[in-house]
């Protein structure tokens, strides 16, 4: 699978092999012509971060993962 580039709700861009496939996404090229999937939902934003290894996120999507697991909301 290739990486895809995907847009967070907060503008943070991340690229992942993740499909789009599934997830509710607006679909749009780049000046550089690359496809960047913009997540359209709370929804869809929090299967696709269920699917991208931690390291990949920013720190501060780590730490709000992180207090989610401490405080027992999923």
């Amino acid at each position: 699978m290739n990486v895809a580039r995907f847009l967070l709700r907060d503008g943070n861009k991340v690229g992942a092999e993740v499909s789009p496939e599934g997830l509710e996404v607006f679909t749009y090229a780049d000046l550089k012509g690359q496809e960047i999937h913009a997540l359209a939902t709370v929804k869809a934003e929090r299967a696709f971060l269920k699917q991208v290894p931690s390291k990949l996120l920013p720190l501060y999507v780590r730490m709000d993962q992180a207090l989610a697991k401490t405080v027992g909301r999923s």
